[in-house]
């Protein structure tokens, strides 16, 4: 499957890329919420404030600034890194919500901070660019520039700036899953079931509670922070609509489709979600009742079939997707699904 991924950018066009690079992106997102929700229990619905301070905080580390837009002109590959462990810091500075809250009433918090947030983005001009948004620059790495303004070619086959994002992004989200499963299927993964099955319990066990949840919060905030980098760098300009409340739900969505506490399921889970909808968007009129004629386009279609899915798989198949994928491989995802 690697070599398929690998091999693609040779053979795939313009649609493809794009879609592959925003499906990578969706990638890290869900494994990072996938930690904090399936593994360590905790209902968190910010996941789209951290995917925001990642794509705003590179666009402002990573740009010279011009007009009512402030940047600060770093080189495009420390305002990446600068953007992620910053939004690794916010993640710190808001894990104590995770420490008094839980379940519901955490849910019910996140969704608070998702508001605030989006309202600041709005509001600070100078950071954001307001509603209209503010322009990307391209990260560029050792003077090697990913857009195509300095094209590469390779085997005969020019790459052009989204070839070139997609092995950026399968290259991190791959170090992303094997970090996960490494995270999940260890000690520290242990910690967190400990805590999600028991507070008082794991407690009992020596675990320290308060550490175990800032960890998740902290680790969520890290992927999801070097998902927005990915997401900015795909579409080149961002909007604070893209960061807002439905942003979190579909995250949400992803892991459950996917199944909770399986790294494996959260990649199953990001990609079908993230797909669906612009495959819809591209194909819809060529369906008989659908599109311009029947009334429904691609995003309403893929609503559809997302909430007839979760039913299916709150229903019938808890388990998610990576059931499916163990039943028709025969191979489970034994380093996370030890973690009932």
């Amino acid at each position: 499957m690697l070599l398929v991924l690998v091999a693609a950018p040779f053979y795939l066009g313009e649609f493809w890329m794009q879609l592959g690079v925003f499906a990578l992106a969706a990638v890290v997102g869900a494994i990072g919420l996938s930690i904090q929700v399936g593994v360590a229990g905790q209902l968190s619905l910010a996941h789209a404030l951290f995917l925001g301070s990642g794509a705003y905080l590179y666009a402002f580390l990573g740009s010279g600034g011009e007009g009512q837009v402030a940047g600060l002109g770093w080189p495009t590959a420390l305002a990446a890194i600068g953007a992620v462990g910053l939004t690794a810091l916010l993640g710190a500075a808001l894990s104590p919500i995770a420490g008094r809250l839980r379940g519901l009433y955490l849910g019910v918090a996140s969704i608070g901070l998702v508001f605030l947030a989006q309202h600041v983005l709005i509001r600070v001009t100078p950071l954001s660019g307001g509603s209209a948004g503010r322009a990307v620059p391209p990260l560029s790495v050792g003077g090697f520039e990913l857009s195509d303004s300095s094209p590469l070619t390779v085997l005969g086959v020019p790459l052009g700036g989204l070839e070139k994002l997609w092995f950026l992004g399968l290259a991190v989200a791959v170090v992303g899953y094997a970090a996960a499963r490494r995270i999940v299927g260890g000690r520290p993964g242990l910690a967190l079931h400990m805590v999600r099955e028991s507070e008082i319990g794991a407690a009992a066990m020596g675990v320290r509670v308060g550490r175990a949840k800032a960890t998740a919060f902290v680790l969520a905030a890290v992927y999801g922070g070097t998902a927005g980098v990915l997401i900015a760098l795909g579409s080149r300009w961002i909007v604070p609509d893209s960061f807002g409340y439905s942003a979190s739900v579909e995250y949400l969505v992803m892991i459950i489709i996917g199944g909770l506490s399986s790294v494996r399921g959260a990649v199953a889970g990001a990609a079908f979600v993230s797909v669906l909808p612009l495959l819809l968007s591209r194909y819809v009129d060529s369906v008989p009742f659908l599109g311009a004629g029947g009334g429904i386009d691609g995003p309403m279609l893929a609503a559809f079939l997302y909430a007839a899915l979760l039913v299916v798989v709150i229903m019938f198949a808890p388990g998610g997707l990576n059931s499916l994928l163990t039943a028709l491989t025969g191979r489970s995802d034994t380093r996370t699904e030890q973690l009932p």
